[in-house]
């Protein structure tokens, strides 16, 4: 290929071929399995034999003076690779190209030597009329590897592919490219290739025999030939295969101006009323002006696929309104939001950002009704979708952290409504770095686990057991305190999965994290119950999550930057005796605990920390100026549709 010229690119269906990979490592396995995906058979060849454990790959020794022959041995080393392409091309010939991935050397002399040996498997091939790619050496190349990605189509298998190549200048770029262009292109892209395929078969199989399936796509339509409100005589209906062409044109019109989600979510009923929309251009004239308002042209269709709602599951994160993601706050305040669903825990500085004038539900979730209420919001949000409407289920922090957010996206796909998952910021990370916390820390924690103290229907869950290098968040666990202070102190406990929990270990409480009123208080876990019964005055229990560990006091006080893990192998080198090691580490730590708690035993950290105050109220962020009209008692505004939706759980 000369240097200046553009590569050639098509598209191969090489089923039932082989292709040869010279090498080994990450490369060549990658070249064999994407041969493998195209339904090709791979051939790995190397002096080492590959282990055979894929399927589709097989692997083949090469004597190692053909791979890195001496200048001597050249005429050897081509009749090797002569003899090996002959072996693996009979008897059916279906060696379909040759790729080597070994280029790269890091001994001089034998990067010389692979050259040489490359040069001389290029006349081979040629020889044979075999193609050949050579990793970072172009100029022996007849092909390339672009960046390749495959979108799949509504049967989970790939009914579009993109392809990106460099010309051999840089790989890594192509694939920053391929993942751009992926990124830019919506997900169900593979769906909407498939519809159009459909709709091809239902075109070409309309009249009751077929056209060939790249034929009449680019010829000018009608409209083209003589004007979008050009005035055309009538002329007799045409026969089968003028209308058969004529529904192929107007599939290439739909291709090139519909949005790709509306040719995605096309129903059979409605592609099969698609291709009967161009029965008042059968007599190639333009619809009636009493059917139409104005004549228009054949890119403003006739018939538009029947509008179907969006569900948005919608993370509203910790709780202050300044920490909702950008998507978050657009959608909330967006003029096209038709109904919000709320969670009962979603805070009013959030909610006070829905424009007074969209529809607003508030679940009223509690003991004994939660499954009841949860099953309403869904039927009611599944309800306004089929209407046509856009409903947002507002979730505190994540949808998926024990947002029931799931259940939801099942629902919406058994229903077949297009849902789409806004992440949140989930209290379990965002609610320990307000309070100061970290869920790791370096020579503190070095892993962090989640849980729930509640189980379904109620039931107490399983709480990993102690290790000293891990932080456990716990949420909805702080009506249970007390069981879940008995389940980490017991010698033995069918609640706990693991060791007990030292008594002295470090316990938060983070109560209403991220809002003006946030509070932790902090102490151990054998002191906790008492502090909050004795020394916490006003009695409530909002709500709140559980953080354990040695995290907990990681940046706090005297002992802030401390190296806590350090002590235990610090302690094991001091004392030779596992259980002298043990008491000294036990001291250490509660020494350590001592200094961080001072004479009461417990730390109290109220409000939003230093600086935060920059960051705007619920009221500055409005997307309307407007003074909010109150809402009714079940937190109704002004209905903007007919039909408002029942109020929830009351």
């Amino acid at each position: 290929m000369s240097q200046g010229a553009a590569s050639l690119l098509l598209a191969h269906k090489p089923h039932g071929r082989i292709l040869l990979v010279i090498g080994e490592g990450k490369l060549a396995l990658q070249r064999a399995r994407a041969a493998v995906d195209a339904g090709m058979r791979a051939v790995l060849a190397w002096h080492t034999p590959h282990d055979p454990t894929e399927p589709g790959i097989e692997c083949v020794a090469i004597e190692r003076d053909t791979l890195f022959p001496a200048p001597a041995q050249e005429a050897a080393c081509a009749e090797a690779w002569a003899h090996l392409l002959d072996r693996i091309d009979t008897p059916d010939k279906n060696l379909f190209a040759v790729c080597v991935t070994d280029t790269l050397a890091t001994v001089v002399p034998e990067a010389h030597a692979r050259r040489a040996r490359c040069e001389v498997l290029a006349h081979a091939c040629r020889a044979r009329r075999l193609p050949l790619n050579v990793t970072d050496v172009p100029d022996l190349c007849d092909y390339a590897f672009p960046a390749t990605h495959s979108f799949a189509g509504a049967h989970d298998s790939p009914s579009l592919q993109i392809a990106v190549t460099t010309n051999g200048k840089g790989c890594r770029l192509a694939g920053r490219i391929r993942r751009h262009i992926v990124s830019s292109l919506p997900a169900s892209i593979g769906v909407a290739v498939d519809r159009i395929g459909d709709m091809r078969e239902r075109a070409k199989s309309a009249a009751g025999h077929a056209v060939d399936a790249g034929e009449h796509e680019d010829e000018p339509s009608l409209g083209d030939t003589l004007g979008y409100h050009a005035p055309m005589e009538p002329i007799p209906a045409p026969d089968a295969c003028t209308l058969q062409r004529r529904r192929m044109q107007w599939i290439a019109q739909i291709s090139e101006y519909w949005p790709l989600d509306k040719l995605a979510a096309l129903t059979p009923s409605e592609m099969q009323a698609l291709l009967e929309t161009d029965m008042p251009l059968r007599n190639n004239a333009l619809p009636d002006p009493d059917e139409r308002a104005s004549k228009r042209s054949r890119h403003d269709l006739t018939v538009e696929p029947q509008s179907r709602g969006r569900v948005f599951l919608l993370g509203s994160g910790p709780g202050h309104p300044g920490l909702l993601t950008v998507a978050a706050r657009d959608i909330l305040t967006s003029p096209t939001t038709d109904l919000i669903l709320s969670d009962k825990l979603v805070p009013t500085a959030v909610l006070a950002l829905i424009p007074a004038t969209t529809p607003l539900v508030i679940a009223k979730k509690f003991p004994g009704n939660a499954e009841g209420a949860q099953s309403e919001l869904i039927a009611q949000a599944l309800e306004a979708a089929q209407q046509g409407k856009t409903v947002v289920r507002l979730k505190q922090g994540d949808p998926y952290i024990y947002g029931r957010g799931g259940e939801e996206l099942v629902a919406c796909q058994n229903a077949g409504i297009e849902c789409t998952v806004v992440p949140g910021i989930s209290s379990a990370m965002a609610g320990p770095l307000m309070v100061g916390i970290p869920v790791t820390q370096r020579g503190a924690a070095e892993s962090f686990v989640m849980c729930t103290g509640v189980g379904r229907g109620g039931k107490r869950v399983r709480l990993p057991g102690y290790e000293r290098s891990r932080t456990m968040v716990v949420l909805m666990g702080v009506a249970r305190l007390a069981a879940v202070v008995d389940t980490l102190l017991a010698d033995e406990s069918e609640g706990r999965a693991g060791p007990a929990y030292p008594p002295y270990t470090p316990m938060a409480i983070i109560e209403r994290a991220s809002s003006e009123d946030q509070r932790m208080i902090a102490t151990t876990i054998e002191r906790i119950v008492d502090v909050m019964e004795h020394h916490i005055s006003d009695g409530q229990r909002p709500p709140g999550m559980l953080v354990v560990g040695w995290a907990v006091l990681s940046l706090t006080g005297p002992v802030a930057g401390a190296r806590v893990l350090d002590d235990e192998s610090r302690c094991a080198a001091e004392h030779a005796d596992a259980s002298a090691a043990a008491h000294a580490l036990a001291a250490c730590d509660r020494e350590r605990i001592d200094a961080w708690l001072g004479p009461s035993g417990f730390r109290i950290v109220e409000g939003l920390p230093p600086g935060f105050e920059r960051f705007p109220a619920s009221s500055a962020l409005r997307a309307d100026d407007a003074t909010p009209a109150p809402r009714s008692a079940t937190g109704w505004a002004a209905p903007r549709y007919d039909a408002a939706p029942r109020a929830v759980g009351c």
